[in-house]
């Protein structure tokens, strides 16, 4: 027993000894390489990768699962601004389209009523020479009757007097021939006249009639382009 005992108190001597030589052995120093291998960089010895991987991964999933819910809301709002725009672009060319053409029919209007004007001053002689020649047919009817023959003959010295009547007749029917064929011509030409003023009015009709419905269209857009007055309803009427 006593052997024994001495036999395990040299070992752990022995033990403890050797544990403080390792403990007071010193560090090697690594020297610097001067041409370092790369395989530390090149091949994941510490699989740094695959510990990242899970973290990249969750980020992903859970910017994965707020996205869905944000983009929709987003491009809704996004569609809607587009079609609003869209709308008052529309809205703004087809009300510039009804002031061009508003500007154009007033053009019409103005040049067809310096047409027509045109044909009034042609038409007022031509009246006036009708009315005219129209007078001088009715007086010469007059004195073609054989009351009036007479009464001129009476007043002439004259040996024949139904020759002098015949003659004085066939005086005026010359005339009168010649009053009706001027009074023909004129008529023909304040017919085309007419005719021409008759097509320039209805010109101008048709134009202001197309600027009156362009106008009512412009204020129609611009009624629908200003929005309606809502009403306060925070406020209410304080009854006495």
């Amino acid at each position: 027993m006593k052997y024994q005992k001495s036999f395990l108190s040299l070992c752990l001597l022995l033990l403890c000894g050797a544990s403080l030589a390792l403990a007071q052995q010193p560090t090697k120093i690594k020297r610097p390489v001067k041409n370092p291998p790369q395989y530390p960089n090149i091949i994941d010895v510490d699989n740094k990768d695959a510990a990242s991987k899970p973290a990249q991964t969750a980020n992903q999933d859970s910017a994965a699962q707020t996205a869905p819910t944000a983009q929709p809301d987003a491009l809704v709002q996004a569609v809607n601004s587009l079609v609003g725009e869209m709308r008052s672009l529309s809205l703004e060319l087809r009300a510039l389209n009804l002031r061009q053409q508003v500007e154009l029919e007033m053009l019409r209007v103005s040049r067809t009523d310096l047409r027509v004007d045109h044909y009034e001053r042609e038409l007022q002689p031509v009246r006036t020479r009708i009315t005219a020649l129209e007078a001088e047919e009715q007086n010469l009817y007059q004195l073609m009757t054989r009351e009036s023959l007479l009464a001129q003959s009476s007043t002439m010295a004259t040996v024949n007097r139904e020759q002098t009547m015949a003659q004085l007749r066939q005086n005026y029917e010359i005339r009168l021939r010649a009053v009706l064929a001027e009074k023909e011509r004129l008529n023909k030409l304040e017919g085309d006249l007419n005719a021409s003023r008759s097509i320039y009015q209805g010109l101008t009709n048709d134009a202001e009639r197309r600027m009156q419905e362009a106008e009512e269209l412009l204020k129609q857009l611009e009624n629908s382009r200003t929005p309606a007055a809502k009403p306060d309803s925070g406020k209410t009427e304080r009854k006495p």
